[in-house]
């Protein structure tokens, strides 16, 4: 038997034997606001802990000076969240937006939207992009408890459906024949953070720039830090990497 009621508050109440014992059941309407993204809670507040909303501002290099907008900070943070939450195009962002528990949480007014993400990114080209991105690595850098560290090299592929800048046909595993990106990243592996990354076509070899590549990502490290060996794969073995690596002075 199953009946419907309406409490007092107007909230519905439904109850009904269960399928598998027949013991009864209620199903709850709440006017409480509810998410099912709860777990972020924590990751926001780590980051208040490690003061990440101030760095971002701090080093962000431009501000929008419109009372009505949402912040530049908030903005980068709330797409962050987006991505931790599953978010893989900028239409997703949209999940996180209209979650009114999620924003209590957060102790913000609004989330952006995807128009408004996609205008953030849209204002970095490559002058804003080196004003922003080494500042803050070296600003977390510089929180980590760790000093000494081994530097990983590798490539991965992105995939891309339609068009998109640099896509091009080159070495891919899963489809071959498909357009793709390949980036070439570097990782410091015992803080487990990747340090440097260059977003590269799709028919660049692994190893291609690598000796440029490197020389950037070590000079992101601050001074204190040492790296007990730099490990690649295969796809670098190139002998102007091992004459690199024989003349090269790591930070110390």
């Amino acid at each position: 038997m199953k009946t419907n009621t309406c409490e007092e508050d107007g909230t519905m109440r439904y109850k009904f034997r269960r399928l598998g014992d027949a013991r009864q059941a209620i199903l709850a309407e709440t006017k409480r606001a509810v998410t099912p993204f709860g777990g972020l809670a924590v990751l926001a507040e780590f980051w208040r802990e490690l003061g990440l909303l101030e760095a971002v501002r701090e080093r962000l290099p431009f501000e929008y000076r419109s009372p009505n907008a949402i912040g530049a900070a908030e903005i980068l943070l709330s797409f962050w969240l987006s991505v931790c939450a599953g978010a893989r195009r900028f239409a997703h962002v949209n999940l996180l937006r209209g979650d009114v528990a999620l924003r209590l949480l957060l102790g913000w007014k609004r989330l952006p939207g995807d128009d408004a993400t996609r205008a953030f990114f849209g204002s970095f080209g490559w002058k804003e992009m080196d004003a922003f991105f080494p500042a803050l690595t070296a600003w977390l850098l510089a929180r980590l408890p760790a000093r000494e560290a081994t530097l990983d090299l590798d490539s991965t592929v992105f995939e891309r459906f339609g068009r998109r800048e640099g896509a091009r046909k080159g070495y891919n595993p899963r489809r071959p024949g498909r357009l793709s990106h390949h980036p070439l990243l570097a990782a410091l592996a015992e803080p487990m953070l990747v340090l440097h990354g260059w977003l590269r076509s799709g028919n660049t070899t692994a190893g291609r720039g690598v000796v440029a590549f490197l020389t950037e990502a070590l000079a992101l490290l601050p001074e204190g830090w040492r790296l007990r060996g730099v490990r690649a794969d295969s796809g670098f073995f190139d002998g102007k990497l091992l004459d690199f690596g024989r003349g090269a002075s790591c930070p110390t």
